[in-house]
């Protein structure tokens, strides 16, 4: 569950290992950064269209919750491989 809804971005990011999450977060930053500036455009409108510019938000906050979640996942498979080399040294 992620922000109330089911999510299969978020059991994806579970399943993925260093690398990979790495280059989720990145494609997640990058996604961010484009779906931040439709939100610009969209304010720029003379008549804002209220409905677009609250589904932009939704998104950006739900790409926030799954950038949130990816790093810190990568954090913990970073910590737990951390561990297991001082153990085996």
């Amino acid at each position: 569950m992620l922000l109330g809804e089911p999510s299969p971005s978020l059991a994806k990011i579970n399943t993925m290992n260093m690398v990979k999450l790495t280059e989720k977060i990145t494609q997640l930053e990058e996604e961010e950064t484009r779906v931040g500036a439709k939100l610009s455009r969209l304010e720029a409108v003379d008549p804002l269209p209220e409905e677009k510019i609250a589904a932009v938000k939704d998104l950006l906050a739900r790409l926030d919750a799954l950038k949130k979640a990816a790093a810190e996942r990568l954090a913990g498979k970073a910590e737990r491989k951390a561990l297991r080399e001082q153990g085996r040294l």
